[in-house]
């Protein structure tokens, strides 16, 4: 294939650690390098010269536009392709651009610029269409002495043609790092000012002036300068999309969101498909508290989807930031299969998307879905990154989800430790509580200093009944995590000498008798990795007060952080009686089930029959002792969930039903819709529909409104 017959023009200062990453990412792709020099002190220039490139040494004027046109004139070529040393084109074939450089018809390209924002290259970025590649025309040349194009100087010849080329470039230069290097601001505000001084109402200039305010996030500042423009901006001009996005966004951020969606308005009308104002300015209504023009702006913005070959865009969106925020507003409109849907949707065009993912898992299994989760796993768990794949499975753990964990457990982002453990949990599961630990304990000789393992072999003895192997783990477990020893003394010292075997309870007599044979999962991963992100941030260490009737005072001070940790050993273990113990003698000011992890939250519904109804029992009892208003709305929702599966219909107090009603969340209003219709079938059977209400997913909406 030969060279296409184009020339590369730069300008250059100091580049030294750029330049050959841009200059490599054409060989093969230009038949010459130009590259004018204004002064490098580094070894720019060697670089270039290595590179086969000739080399200008010009004087630096203060205007881009001028050191532009001057290496413009230098070119031999039929075409030029301008770039500057932090940019390098990316992916770029010699026969697509051969095929390009032949339209006849066509006098430049747009090409697709992708802008690193943030603190490093490949994550967010925000994209614009630049035309960089045009015919080597001397009526073609760029204006502005900052922010220089070179469209307009292509629209005024007759015929002007420029078209869109799916040839990406890669920019660097807006990363941090680069930012504070070489103090762009400081330097692009100069020569925007002394610019404006000859030219006070350029529009470009004041467009570009507006721009650094707003990228500097003095949005007020930026507000002021943009929003006269929008009534003298051609309306032809190919940046008066990004002019009402920039407008609106800094109106909203500068507090003047009335001001803020009339733009948004107007903008739409102009741009109906334009995607980051169709998703900003839901934002700004999601935050008026408004969900349905909301519904109706993102549903268009997917339908719209990648829109970036026409306007300004950023990170996803009209695809994966999009897919995301719409599943947060389905949730919040209680369409929870459609936010589902929406969360796989962003997950489909981002495989990584750790976002989508944290929603989608404790939703899925909280709504019982694990085959829809563990087949969308299996689809994407190669491109994971490693973080994601380690917050799965305490939350696989923790919900039971056997055959998620199975697909889990062969992924390869997972430590080596980690996979150790899930390597011998099989095992475990065929043998009985009494002798499932020698695998753990082969795992210890091993390596002695892990305390996630002593934590398992500590809830696998709590399972069991073994106290003294109990204390002998915890004696350890206490060197890492001396907290535990405050739960330890709850289950085995105030529970009359150990945890008490499971039993049916009067107030469940009738219930189902289905019994499960307990889950045999041991270990907490999330404690072995630190990983736990889906668990509420624990409450400060606090003792319990020694005047609350039945609940003596520890030895030592209890948390909540103690208590999760705990929690979630024991009925990852199935240590159904340690954790029975462990609710009954401990406040529930303190023991709040609903800041464990969502996905704990399912295994509870896992656990054997006799274990719900003893917990239901508990939690009764507990709301006697400290009054019948429920410790908060999601907790009542949690017990009403626990009940459901033990086929009873929760008991409701009038205090409670008053404060759930008080609540003014839609979850707590369904829920108590749903309680009358129980009432009613329970008292004349098939007077009232009966269909399926996911409680536990109405205990996710509760804890997302604050109850």
């Amino acid at each position: 294939m030969s060279i296409p017959d184009l020339s590369l023009c730069m300008i250059v200062k100091n580049e030294a650690r750029h330049l050959e990453r841009c200059l490599s990412s054409v060989a093969g792709l230009v038949a010459e390098i130009i590259i004018a020099d204004t002064g490098s002190a580094d070894n720019s220039v060697e670089i270039a010269l290595e590179y086969g490139a000739r080399v200008l040494n010009i004087p630096w004027e203060g205007n881009f536009a001028k050191a532009r046109n001057l290496a413009l004139r230098q070119a031999s070529c039929s075409w030029i392709l301008v770039l500057d040393a932090d940019e390098a084109a990316s992916g770029w074939r010699a026969e697509v651009l051969n095929k390009l450089l032949g339209e006849q018809q066509v006098h430049g390209y747009f090409l697709p610029f992708i802008h690193y924002v943030g603190k490093a290259a490949g994550g967010e970025y925000v994209t614009d269409n630049v035309c960089r590649l045009f015919r080597n025309d001397e009526r073609i040349v760029f204006q502005g002495s900052i922010h220089e194009e070179a469209a307009s100087s292509i629209w005024a010849i007759p015929g002007g043609n420029i078209a869109y080329a799916a040839l990406p470039i890669r920019h660097y230069g807006y990363l941090d790092a680069e930012l504070r290097r070489k103090d762009k601001t400081s330097r692009n505000l100069q020569l925007i000012h002394a610019a404006l001084q000859l030219d006070p109402a350029s529009i470009p200039l004041l467009y570009a002036l507006g721009t650094e305010h707003y990228q500097q996030g003095e949005y007020g500042a930026a507000a002021d300068i943009l929003l006269p423009l929008l009534k003298t901006v051609p309306s032809g001009s190919g940046y008066l999309p990004d002019i009402y996005l920039k407008t609106a966004y800094a109106l909203q951020a500068s507090g003047r969101p009335e001001e803020a969606g009339t733009v948004f308005e107007a903008g739409l009308r102009l741009f109906p498909d334009f995607t980051d104002l169709l998703e900003s300015y839901a934002g700004l209504l999601l935050e008026k508290g408004d969900l349905e023009k909301p519904y109706r702006l993102l549903k268009k913005a997917l339908q719209s989807g990648d829109t970036s070959q026409r306007y300004p865009s950023s990170t996803g969106s009209g695809t994966s930031r999009t897919g995301f925020v719409m599943g947060l507003v389905c949730e919040k409109l209680l369409r929870y299969e459609e936010a589902a849907d929406y969360w796989e949707q962003a997950i489909g065009y981002d495989p990584g998307h750790t976002a989508a993912w944290n929603e989608f898992v404790p939703l899925c299994l909280l709504a019982g879905e694990e085959q829809r989760l563990t087949a969308l796993t299996r689809r994407t768990l190669q491109a994971w990154p490693p973080a994601l794949a380690g917050r799965c499975v305490p939350a696989a753990l923790n919900a039971h989800a056997h055959e998620w964990l199975a697909v889990l457990s062969s992924a390869p982002q997972l430590p080596a430790s980690v996979q150790a453990i899930l390597q011998v949990l099989p095992e475990m599961l065929r043998q009985p509580a009494e002798s499932a630990a020698a695998p753990l304990e082969r795992l210890l000789r091993d390596a002695p200093d892990q305390p996630p393992i002593h934590g398992y072999l500590w809830a696998w003895s709590c399972r069991s009944g073994n106290a003294a192997a109990a204390g002998k783990w915890l004696a350890h477990l206490a060197a890492f995590r001396p907290g535990v020893a405050a739960v330890h003394h709850r289950i085995w010292e105030e529970s009359g000498g150990g945890p008490q075997p499971l039993r049916s309870t009067a107030e469940h007599r009738g219930a189902p008798a289905a019994q499960q044979r307990p889950s045999e999962h041991a270990g907490d991963i999330a404690a072995m990795q630190h990983l736990s992100e889906h668990a509420d941030k624990p409450a400060p260490a606090q003792r319990l007060s020694t005047d609350q009737p039945g609940d003596p005072a520890p030895a030592q001070p209890l948390s909540f952080s103690d208590l999760s940790y705990a929690a979630q050993l024991l009925l990852q273990a199935g240590a159904w009686s340690s954790l029975l113990s462990l609710y009954r003698n401990t406040a529930p000011s303190l023991f709040q089930w609903c800041r464990l992890p969502q996905p704990l939250l399912r295994g509870l519904l896992q656990a054997p029959a006799p274990f719900r109804e003893q917990w239901c029992s508990i939690h009764r009892n507990h709301a006697q002792q400290y009054g019948n208003a429920p410790a908060s709305a999601a907790e009542w929702l949690l017990y009403a969930a626990v009940a459901a599966s033990c086929g009873r219909v929760p008991c409701l107090d009038p205090a409670a039903e008053n404060a759930l009603r008080q609540s003014g969340s839609a979850a707590a209003a369904v829920a108590l819709s749903c309680h009358k219709l129980l009432l009613a079938e329970e008292a004349f059977p098939g007077s009232a529909p009966s269909g399926r209400i996911s409680w536990l997913l109405l205990v996710r909406t509760a804890l997302r409104d604050g109850l």
